[in-house]
Formats: C-alpha cells, structure tokens, sequence
C-alpha cells in the first residue's frame, strides 16, 4: 500500500467520520426539538380556568400591563412550537442529506444495455443521432437563454 493510498483511506475515514459526527448532532436536535414542542404544545392547550380574580379592586392602570403580558404569555408558546418545528424538519432534512453521503451507491454490476437502437442517420453517418447517456443526449445543442 503506498502512501497516496493511505492518505486517502485517512480522508475517506475521516469524512465519513465527520459526516457521521453530523448525523449525531442533527439526532440530537431532533430529540430536543421534539421535547421542547410536547412541552411547549401543552402548555398552550392547558386552559385559564384555573385563573379567577381575586376580586379585590386596584387601580384601573394595572389592568392594561396585565392583559398585554397575558397576549404575550398567549402567542409566544406558538411562537415557539413553530420555531421548534422548523428547527426539527431542518434537522431532519440535514440528517437526510447526511445518510445519502454516506451510501456507497448502486451496486456495481454489469452496464445496463439500451432498451433500443439508435436510430440510424439518413446518410449512414453518426452525425443524425447524437450519442445519448443516462438520459440526456449528449451532443444536443443548448438552448439560447
């Protein structure tokens, strides 16, 4: 084994490492995202009857601080689970993008063979039918942008 060899198995071992260390972190996030939306998804189910006026009157001023922090207390938490829900799909998405780095690809196997001919040009020649491969042709023109 030569030494260019071995340098590229240690890159090899130490991306898929990396990857891996990546695929970890997004498990993580994912775990403590989906916590933290059970959390913060039942805390805004539960409802307010628990709270009541204590019936005792105080000055008109307080009233409006108190309904403003009572709105705040009302949209942060859904603030928060969509947050949390697009911290997790992202998590996923990465944690996808990961996996399918690391897969070594199909299998190797013998070429598939084309499905039919080309078709033969008028005049005998290669020029008619453009080599195509894997689903594009490729000596077709580009279209103009």
């Amino acid at each position: 084994m030569t030494w260019t060899e071995r340098v590229g198995d240690v890159a090899t071992t130490t991306a898929l490492l990396l990857v891996n260390l990546g695929r970890i972190v997004t498990l993580f996030v994912r775990v403590a995202t989906s916590a933290l939306d059970r959390f913060v998804t039942n805390l805004a189910e539960r409802g307010e009857s628990g709270i009541a006026k204590s019936g005792t009157s105080g000055p008109s001023w307080v009233g409006l601080p108190a309904a403003v922090a009572w709105g705040a207390a009302a949209i942060v938490p859904r603030a928060l689970s969509v947050v949390t829900v697009l911290a997790r799909q992202v998590a996923e998405t990465a944690d996808d993008f990961l996996r399918t780095l690391t897969d070594d690809g199909p299998e190797p196997g013998p070429a598939p063979s084309p499905a039919s001919p080309l078709p033969a040009a008028p005049h005998g020649g290669p020029e008619a039918a453009p080599a195509t491969g894997y689903g594009f042709a490729v000596g077709a023109a580009q279209p103009a942008a």
